[in-house]
């Protein structure tokens, strides 16, 4: 995540145009504004190409017994993406990468930023200007598979703003080096990243504990 020189247009468009601007986002945004019919993959079935970034689609159903399921909600979850594109904003802030949870009909429930790589100044920053237009944080834990970070959370009248600030020590990543034809292992780069959800208030009951694969792990 790095801070911008300016505001992006706060007029949601395609992705594939212009970032998503997150601060003030409207929720009556139509989800087929954002990824219209020309971001569907002509190579993936069920998914979106927005620049580097692949969102896979799945309609998620209640988990009741088997056979008697029925669908709640639809999740749009990044697969792929790059540290060189700029899919949202927060402000200044900028992020990689966007997953989505809709309701059966378009509406959105919670939407989800990653800043892939992060400065602890940078994370620091964006902190602080949320706690000076929404009032002081809470600051909580979150846990998985043993990895534990910490969360910040702003609660507003219609939307509630959480902050994952996770350490990635790389320990599960390969790294390839080639120098001269000779392949050796590539050196470790721990970072930060950063995961900023925007969640509709009137959906909340709906999505924690229950929205928590690819990068919602992290919402709590």
């Amino acid at each position: 995540m790095t801070a911008c020189s300016g505001q992006e247009n706060s007029v949601p468009g395609s992705l594939a145009k212009q970032p998503l601007q997150l601060e003030d986002f409207d929720f009556n945004t139509k989800f087929s504004t954002i990824l219209p019919e020309d971001t569907k993959s002509k190579e993936y079935a069920g998914y979106h190409q927005v620049k580097s970034e692949m969102l896979e689609v799945d309609t998620i159903s209640d988990g009741e017994l088997i056979g008697s399921e029925k669908p709640v909600r639809i999740e749009y979850r990044q697969r792929s993406f790059s540290f060189g594109d700029v899919l949202a904003n927060f402000g200044k802030y900028e992020f990689n990468a966007l997953n989505f949870a809709t309701t059966l009909d378009g509406k959105f429930m919670v939407l989800s930023a990653v800043a892939g790589k992060t400065e602890l100044k940078e994370a620091n920053n964006l902190m602080e200007t949320l706690d000076k237009k929404y009032g002081k944080s809470t600051k909580t834990k979150g846990e998985f598979v043993g990895k534990n970070f910490d969360m910040y959370t702003w609660q507003l009248k219609d939307r509630i703003i959480r902050y994952s600030l996770v350490l990635d020590n790389e320990e599960n990543t390969m790294k390839i080096e080639v120098d001269d034809q000779k392949i050796s292992n590539g050196k470790k780069d721990p970072h930060y990243k950063g995961y900023l959800f925007v969640i509709k208030k009137e959906y909340k009951d709906k999505i924690f504990d229950n929205v928590s694969s690819g990068d919602f792990v992290f919402l709590d």
